[in-house]
């Protein structure tokens, strides 16, 4: 996020430091506060507050004193003083690509992206922060190539939020989006549940008030996402905080379509190569812990569906078994590999 780096998620601090981790999401900001020490990350307390509407949509500020106000409020409540922040959001303004290009070396790369990608998408490319990462190596015809990951974020959205959390008197230098803070996770650490995810495909649902955020990792390997615009909103009257999925036996259909689009982007990768499977479905964030959605959602595509509970290494000092599933984007976003 500091605004003489050329892609998002870096950071001039060392690693392995005690930090906040702010999630802005649709509906709610969610806070963390941990540290990485070594492959262990502990994470001391996460928290959450409201966010009214018309005050933040989709990665954009509508409203930046309210944004402040309830920021603030929220860490004085909490006594949190820390000024070192990572922040995470997500934006369907967010444009994400896999790219192949040939190797080259690593500071000859980043051009090479941002001309790739300005002739491949028609945008301005001077209008946003570009963020890559090396998915894997591999030659084709004798020529060693790079397939890449490439995400990029308008700068006004970056700009805003530094220079809020700038104003705050906080010291904001990382800024990632839900998907590559979800993959860091998932890169780091094996058990899920106490299952390895590293000898499989998972799939990994973000079931949040405006979109559904689908990420597939292959034994732990980041390999696709996508972002589909629905979410728990399409409920209405209905709140995030029910508990059984009987009490909308009335609204099933909403579960339904939202189900048909995630199996459509399961289609979509599995059809790009007869090796692609998905063997296990993980969901978190928003309606997630409502009881009996797993099991609903397993019946309608036949994958094994399991809310996420434990991962090993992550200790969550101050928490519920509920914890990591309502807070995972804040939480992984501490991870700084």
């Amino acid at each position: 996020m500091k605004q003489n780096k050329s892609k998002l998620g870096l950071s001039s601090k060392k690693k392995d430091v005690k930090c906040l981790s702010i999630d802005i999401g649709s509906s709610y900001i969610k806070f963390a506060v941990g540290q990485k020490m070594g492959r262990r990350l502990k994470v001391d307390k996460t928290f959450k507050a409201r966010l009214p509407a018309g005050v933040y949509e989709n990665g954009h500020m509508h409203n930046i004193q309210e944004m402040k106000s309830i920021i603030q409020g929220a860490l004085n409540a909490n006594a949190v003083k820390l000024k070192d922040v990572i922040c995470t959001l997500e934006s369907t303004d967010a444009i994400k690509r896999e790219l192949v290009v040939p190797a080259v070396a690593p500071e000859d790369l980043s051009e090479m992206v941002s001309y790739e990608i300005g002739q491949y998408l028609p945008i301005d490319i001077n209008s946003y922060v570009l963020q890559y990462k090396i998915v894997r190596e591999f030659e084709e015809e004798n020529v060693k190539k790079y397939e890449l990951l490439v995400a990029a974020l308008p700068k006004e959205i970056v700009h805003n939020i530094y220079s809020m959390l700038i104003e705050m008197g906080l010291d904001p230098y990382a800024l990632d989006i839900h998907s590559n803070a979800v993959d860091k996770i998932a890169a780091e650490y094996e058990l899920f549940n106490e299952a390895s995810i590293k000898e499989n495909t998972a799939a990994f649902l973000d079931l949040g008030h405006e979109n559904i955020n689908v990420i597939i990792a292959e034994k732990g390997q980041y390999k696709f996402n996508r972002l589909i615009k629905n979410g728990t909103k399409d409920f209405e009257q209905l709140t995030t905080e029910l508990k059984n999925i009987d009490e909308i036996s009335q609204h099933l259909d909403v579960v339904d379509r939202w189900i048909e689009e995630i199996d459509k982007v399961f289609k979509y990768y599995t059809s790009r190569s007869v090796d692609n499977t998905i063997d296990k479905i993980f969901i978190y964030g928003g309606i997630s812990v409502m009881e009996g959605l797993d099991t609903y959602i397993h019946e309608r595509v036949n994958i094994p569906v399991e809310l996420i509970k434990s991962i090993d290494n992550v200790e969550i000092v101050a928490g519920n078994e509920y914890t990591l599933a309502q807070s995972l984007n804040a939480i992984s976003a501490i991870i700084r590999l």
